[in-house]
């Protein structure tokens, strides 16, 4: 990977990213609470909640709707307008009763904040997916399968899973590793990439690491195999949908269970996320994102569906 991951004495964030990114995420996984077809009417409040904050940006959004076990789901996708863009979502269920908060009304909230903090950047589509969670997880009706299905005739630069990413710690073995070259230390946020996305892991690195203070590992299959990356459970979210269909996708995560003890537990509760370093990381990804679409046109990266 392209630089050196960041060290030292942490800038602060914005205080009004943290205060937001945490509002978003008490509302989504307290107020609200479970999300997922067990959970349906809390599944629907979450939608008109998040449809309701991207309009206040800005946006236009539209439902894309479908059927799935005799109910009715929705993807939500913000209007880029013509021309090639970049595909930037998270999945908004819980899995079981489980409030969800870290997994993964975080990368909800960070999806929110970057729409905010990217408004009136050409070339983005924020895009919100139900159906990750079981029974829906690697079946034809996740959210993210069949919104790849219906991206014709749009084109797709490449996509950006944010996945579980309001944990980081600085404490000692606070960070298992999948695999070789991952430090002990949690604090530090992953892209992740399967081997046709290695190009693309490698410049969005390349990116955070010239402009963000936050610790950095960027992971893709020229490091290790596909199939290694993929039993190591770095396949296990919607940018796998994008991978499915040829689509360069990046996954960005605080390494879910590999760091943080209540993933897919009843304690995955609002309080336990880390607000600051979490805000922090949204910034960062903010700055890197703006620099890839202003900085850049489509080039080689550039899919058409």
């Amino acid at each position: 990977m392209p630089g050196v991951s960041w060290q030292g004495d942490p800038p602060p964030a914005a205080p009004e990213i943290r205060q937001r990114l945490q509002a978003h995420v008490r509302h989504l996984a307290e107020t609200i609470g479970p999300r997922n077809l067990s959970f349906y009417p809390a599944l629907e409040a979450t939608v008109e909640y998040l449809q309701g904050q991207l309009e206040s940006c800005g946006y236009q959004v539209n439902r894309l709707s479908f059927k799935a076990e005799g109910a009715l789901f929705h993807n939500l996708e913000t209007d880029s307008g013509p021309g090639p863009s970049v595909v930037v979502g998270a999945h908004y269920d819980s899995v079981l009763d489980c409030p969800g908060a870290n997994d993964n009304a975080s990368g909800v909230a960070a999806v929110l904040e970057l729409a905010r903090l990217l408004a009136g950047v050409e070339g983005v589509r924020f895009v919100l997916f139900p159906n990750e969670e079981p029974p829906f997880y690697r079946t034809e009706e996740m959210g993210s399968v069949r919104y790849v299905r219906q991206l014709s005739p749009f084109e797709v630069r490449f996509m950006v899973c944010l996945e579980t990413v309001g944990y980081y710690v600085c404490e000692p073995d606070s960070q298992r590793a999948p695999f070789p070259g991952v430090p002990d230390v949690g604090d530090f946020v992953a892209f992740v990439g399967n081997s046709m996305s290695a190009p693309l892991v490698q410049r969005l690195v390349g990116r955070w690491r010239e402009r963000v203070a936050f610790p950095s590992l960027g992971v893709a299959a020229t490091d290790f195999s596909e199939s290694f990356l993929l039993e190591a459970g770095m396949g296990m979210s919607d940018h796998a949908s994008f991978w499915a269909a040829g689509i360069p996708a990046v996954m960005v995560t605080d390494m879910v269970f590999y760091r943080y003890d209540h993933y897919h537990e009843l304690s995955d509760t609002w309080e336990k996320l880390t607000y600051e370093p979490f805000a922090r990381m949204v910034e960062g990804l903010a700055l890197t994102l703006r620099g890839e679409l202003e900085g850049e046109s489509p080039g080689d990266d550039t899919h058409q569906s």
